[in-house]
């Protein structure tokens, strides 16, 4: 079923920006009056997860002081605790959510933030408070090819959204984050530079316990409940709101070892690079443009998903996409996979649904796109 993608919740877009870096673009960056802006989180953060809970969300209010405006060429978020940290997001911050983040953000210590910044209201923060870049396992700096960056205002702040994953630090012990971003720009007034932005595809994921194992969660209802009190009551509404979006019962889907989506675009772009995002049962991932048809082209496949290594894939030659095209996102899952993983495999059986911690899933294409 063919729909159009509307932002629903503020926790259905999660992670990646994927402008890749490259050799020209590096030799490029070091003919223009290049600037380095470095800001650190205000203070030292100690993850803890809600009820019992294996996931942190926290969002902090960072100030670059960029003096001038300016084109972002080069981003960069450079994790304290690396081992902890599952994905961060780097969001922009509007005039309209300033106030808002200042308070409370309470002086660095941050606020709780599953899915989005929380900014502006469940449906407008991915709006007024719109993604600059992110950071997961296997990428490094966000570089910019070249002729292409993203603006960046006199005075602007950001949102630094950090995702921890308690499992990952048991072993170890939790230990305090005081992440960084660095940040390259050149000034905006006679820069001649395409504007990147990110384009995300989404599709519900509904595994049911593999044969053979059982358990109080292996229920769909008690599996959401129990979702919702370790993360955010959104996560419940998040993982129906997907299914809606792309066609399927809300309240009785199918389970299945794939999951499709079908998003039609609206607007003209061209596609510049792309990515996977699963957590650690995703086997592999396809974004396919207008599938099925004499023109179909595959934008990005993954046959051999690796959370460790979500690095964006730079197209050789852009693909352009106009609106009224269909673009699909296909993932695959392995929840057998549950029982094997040394971080997942003495957790409680259960129903596996979209969701934001780290023990749950996620099926999600991101292109880095340009407009035209």
């Amino acid at each position: 079923m063919k729909i159009k993608l509307i932002s629903i919740s503020a926790a259905l877009l999660l992670l990646a920006s994927l402008i890749p870096q490259s050799a020209n673009a590096a030799k490029a960056q070091k003919n223009q009056k290049m600037k380095r802006y470095k800001v650190t989180m205000q203070k030292a953060h100690l993850p803890v997860a809600p009820n019992k809970g294996t996931d942190d969300y926290r969002c902090f209010l960072l100030d670059p002081k960029v003096t001038e405006d300016s084109i972002i060429r080069a981003i960069e978020f450079i994790p304290q605790q690396k081992a902890m940290v599952h994905h961060a997001i780097v969001f922009r911050v509007t005039d309209a959510d300033l106030e808002e983040a200042i308070k409370a953000d309470n002086k660095g210590g941050g606020w709780p933030c599953f899915g989005g910044t929380g900014l502006g209201g469940m449906l407008s923060t991915f709006v007024t408070s719109p993604w600059l870049s992110s950071w997961a396992p296997g990428r490094g700096k966000d570089v910019s090819p070249k002729g292409y960056g993203t603006p960046f205002k006199k005075g602007e702040r950001f949102v630094l959204q950090v995702h921890y994953n308690l499992l990952a630090g048991h072993h170890g012990g939790m230990k305090t984050d005081q992440s960084k971003i660095v940040m390259d720009v050149i000034p905006a007034k006679g820069a001649k530079v395409k504007q990147l932005h990110v384009e995300l595809f989404p599709a519900p994921v509904e595994l049911a316990c593999p044969p053979g194992i059982t358990g109080p969660l292996c229920d769909r209802r008690q599996s959401l409940i129990d979702l919702a009190s370790r993360t955010s009551t959104m996560s419940a509404f998040e993982a129906a709101g997907i299914n809606v979006i792309c066609g399927q019962n809300p309240n009785k889907p199918t389970p299945s070892l794939i999951s499709h989506c079908d998003k039609v675009i609206n607007n003209n772009f061209n596609v510049i690079s792309a990515g996977p995002h699963m957590h650690l049962l995703g086997r592999s991932l396809k974004l396919i443009l207008n599938p099925g048809k004499a023109d179909e082209k595959t934008i990005l496949n993954v046959a051999n998903y690796n959370f460790d290594d979500q690095s964006a894939t730079i197209l050789k030659t852009p693909i352009a996409v106009r609106a009224g095209d269909t673009i699909r996102v296909e993932c695959k899952f392995d929840p057998t996979l549950r029982q094997k993983i040394p971080e997942l495999k003495n957790l409680e059986p259960r129903y596996i649904t979209w969701g934001e911690g780290s023990s749950d899933e996620m099926c999600l294409g991101v292109i880095a796109a340009a407009k035209v």
